[in-house]
């Protein structure tokens, strides 16, 4: 029997651009809020604190800090990063498990391509890196019994974050999406210079930390990856004849 659709919504709160998939609107809703809550709590609590913000190294906070403050900052220490890098991520599985806990089987929350999934199915996440001829080509096939997951995107070349690398997609997988957030931060930051030993240095830098399932890295033409990493698939023919041109890297 075919898997019924999810219904999507994509939705904006600030500077937060979210799509959710759902099997029920009440689930969309409270992932809706719960994005809010937390945004709000954060905003709160940068107010008070702005090194939070500001720090491209973990911070501290107090015990009675807000949920999504204390998620960052543990993800933030793990990964040897400022906490704000892992923004995207906690929002996403904090909403996610608040649209699971209103009823849902299945939600899925991609906030600005770091993305949370807790279910029953299968899904296929498509990876965008930028100029890469790469980019769109492959996906990540993920199967229920991975699932809860995390998977998280850093680029050097996409978008306006902060990035010390060249990678055009740094993809980490975890089942934090606070940790595969700043993972993916960590590991982008890591590739610099020549392609391969760029990939190469960003694998070991994934796998130094703890939690991290695993990487896939995409630099140019270049293609590395570490870890438990869900079945790889091609989207096309032409990719077909791209990826037997590919340099592929594994640790």
């Amino acid at each position: 029997m075919a898997e019924k659709p999810l219904i999507s919504e994509r939705w904006t709160y600030k500077q937060t651009d979210v799509l959710i998939k759902a099997d029920g609107k009440e689930a969309i809703g409270a992932a809706k809020r719960s994005i809010m809550e937390h945004r709000n709590s954060l905003e709160r609590y940068i107010a008070r604190n702005p090194l939070f913000e500001l720090s491209l190294e973990p911070v501290e906070v107090e015990a009675n800090a807000p949920r999504v403050v204390k998620l960052m900052a543990e993800a933030a220490e793990l990964a040897g990063v400022g906490p704000i890098a892992a923004v995207a991520g906690a929002l996403a599985q904090l909403a996610v498990e608040d649209g699971i806990a209103a009823g849902a089987r299945n939600v899925l929350v991609d906030n600005g391509g770091d993305i949370f999934i807790h279910g029953d199915r299968s899904y296929t996440v498509a990876i965008h890196a930028g100029t890469s001829p790469l980019s769109n080509k492959l996906a990540l096939e993920v199967s229920a019994e991975k699932l809860p997951i995390a998977i998280c995107t850093s680029s050097a070349t996409v978008g306006p974050s902060l990035s010390f690398g060249g990678a055009d997609a740094a993809t980490l997988l975890a089942s934090s999406g606070a940790l595969a957030d700043a993972a993916a931060t960590a590991v982008c930051n890591a590739t610099r210079g020549n392609p391969e030993r760029a990939i190469r240095a960003g694998m070991e830098r994934a796998r130094a930390i703890a939690g991290v399932r695993a990487a896939l890295i995409i630099y140019g033409e270049h293609l590395g990856s570490w870890g438990d990493l869900p079945k790889l698939i091609i989207a096309d023919r032409l990719s077909e004849e791209l990826i037997k041109r590919v340099q592929i890297q594994t640790v």
